[in-house]
């Protein structure tokens, strides 16, 4: 009797530890795939902080430029009107950021979101998302307003093939003030949204760093 019991006991602690080590096994193999996705996210979101940061000084230079040239506008001087007319043909550059993908989207699409365990970096993924939408939704406006307005409006100022002045006075009109006023608080909204999604992004990366030194 005595030897039924130690042998029952002894296959009832073996399957105890066998669940015990496939429950680690699984666990492990859980957390070096969190980790693998934690290693992916980093990588992404570190190329679009190096292409926003490049897109950002190119949005700046810009609007500084515009800038300029309003000052030129508003002093009515005419001594740098080829200043304003070169500034005038560079309205036509922006600065365009759109994120090829989604990267939020993508883990709940692929499943890989029930994966990861700390809610703070999925938060700021979504959060982040939310910063690009609104990114790209300005640099459509910011196109569409080039070609809608910018456009008809040049075509009698400037000869494109020869650089000519057309109709230097046009440089000074009312319109294309207008225009590079509203240029200036284009890339001054652009530059705001930039930032904000440099220092989420900077988040995203410390706090998936914490996560991988956690482990």
């Amino acid at each position: 009797m005595l030897y039924a019991i130690g042998e029952i006991v002894l296959i009832v602690i073996g399957i105890l530890v066998a669940l015990q080590i496939n429950n680690w096994n699984a666990r492990r193999i859980q957390k070096d795939n969190e980790k693998k996705i934690y290693q992916n996210i980093k990588l992404q979101v570190e190329d679009d902080r190096d292409e926003l940061n490049e897109v950002r000084n190119f949005n700046n230079y810009y609007s500084a430029q515009f800038e300029y040239a309003n000052q030129i506008i508003l002093g009515k001087d005419r001594s740098k009107i080829d200043t304003l007319a070169i500034i005038t043909m560079s309205l036509s550059q922006y600065s365009d950021f759109h994120r090829g993908g989604k990267i939020y989207e993508t883990l709940v699409n692929s499943g890989e979101l029930k994966l990861l365990t700390n809610p703070s970096i999925t938060s700021n993924l979504q959060r982040l998302e939310m910063t690009y939408n609104y990114i790209n939704k300005l640099e459509d406006i910011h196109w569409e307003i080039i070609i809608n307005e910018l456009s008809p409006e040049m075509r009698g100022v400037i000869n494109y093939a020869t650089l000519e002045l057309v109709a230097p006075d046009k440089l000074y009109s009312v319109e294309i003030q207008n225009f590079i006023i509203e240029s200036i608080f284009l890339t001054k909204g652009k530059d705001n949204a930039y930032k904000k999604a440099l220092a989420e992004i900077q988040t995203i990366v410390e706090l998936i760093k914490k996560e991988l030194e956690g482990e």
